[in-house]
């Protein structure tokens, strides 16, 4: 099988035992919750991550996804054995979180906080799939990415990064009834521009989308709202499903500098956990084309940026009580 190996606490599940869903019965049964865990919700909490690459993957879970994110729970252990593995990431720490939608989702936005990436388990089997959303091709990407502009710090970060995956566009403006029900305080209302301006100081430009085709009329509308707010090399398409942890690997490869667009698909190519085929590694190929045209952020580069938010353009209150992780689990390192 291969995948997980020593870096995870499950072997990776690709290439047998999906099923025709496209997902293995362990996915099903382990993210089968029925209703959220209050500890994932936002409100009133504050995260602090001292890894030198600290990542946020921050997945859509409205119904629109289809099976992408029990997917992403069978591809983890494949992307924490290749991480570690390949040296794509020094010093990484993961932090999940769920997006849904404000106006009709009962947990909208689910944060989990920043783990070794070899007990994410911990972590996925406790987030929502509510598999709702609003059916108006938007979802609240925006609230999730002020969560992490604003109260989140990153105080030794070199090569951070902020993963979107999702399938639909956002809102244009966060209101302050709305900031306040879910993370707290009497915030003011906030332009999504500038939210997503902040999001790029606190990970150093590293913001990205891995772009799901929407199944309505409105994709070109969605393609064009993410690529001015994050810039086209930064949309990353996604051609199928199963790709999932190929493109990711490959976006954290390219931009550190550990590997050239060649050298990611030869370790595609050659790796002990399922070698891909070579139509998967020309899709990939196709997917990462605009990323690799981007300068990668070497760790030295990296220490010269800031993440520090100016005067007045964070408005973050001071740190509260993170939330409890799962029991006898405790903040770390993975080697």
């Amino acid at each position: 099988m291969g995948g997980g190996g020593n870096y995870y606490d499950r072997d990776v599940q690709d290439g047998y035992n999906r099923g025709a869903a496209g997902y293995s019965d362990q996915a099903k049964e382990k993210m089968g919750r029925t209703e959220a865990d209050p500890g994932l919700l936002p409100k009133d909490r504050r995260f602090e991550c001292s890894a030198r690459s600290p990542v946020v993957y921050a997945f859509d879970v409205t119904g629109s996804m289809g099976t992408l994110p029990r997917i992403i729970y069978d591809k983890m252990p494949l992307i924490a054995g290749q991480i570690s593995e390949c040296g794509y990431l020094q010093d990484p720490q993961i932090s999940l979180a769920a997006v849904g939608d404000i106006l009709s989702d009962r947990a909208p936005i689910q944060v989990c906080e920043f783990s070794l990436i070899r007990k994410l388990d911990d972590w996925l089997q406790r987030i929502w799939l509510e598999g709702n959303g609003g059916g108006q091709a938007q979802e609240s990407y925006e609230y999730t990415a002020y969560f992490y502009a604003r109260m989140c710090d990153l105080p030794a970060a070199e090569t951070p990064f902020f993963m979107f995956t999702g399938d639909e566009g956002f809102r244009e403006t966060l209101y302050g009834n709305d900031l306040a029900r879910h993370f707290g305080g009497k915030p003011n209302a906030v332009e999504t521009t500038e939210v997503f301006a902040d999001l790029k100081r606190r990970f150093k430009g590293n913001v990205f989308l891995i772009k799901r085709r929407y199944s309505g009329s409105e994709e070109e509308r969605i393609r064009d709202q993410w690529e001015r707010a994050l810039g086209k090399e930064y949309v990353v398409p996604l051609a199928s499903d199963q790709a999932i942890a190929d493109v990711t690997l490959g976006v954290f490869a390219l931009m550190t500098g550990a590997r050239t667009l060649d050298g990611y698909l030869e370790d595609l190519k050659t790796r002990r956990a399922v070698p891909q085929t070579d139509e998967r590694i020309a899709e990939v190929r196709k997917s990462l084309a605009r990323v690799a045209t981007l300068k990668p952020m070497s760790p030295a580069a990296a220490t010269t940026a800031t993440t520090t938010l100016p005067p007045g353009g964070g408005g973050a209150p001071p740190p509260l009580d993170p939330g409890t992780p799962p029991a006898g689990k405790k903040p770390g390192r993975i080697f």
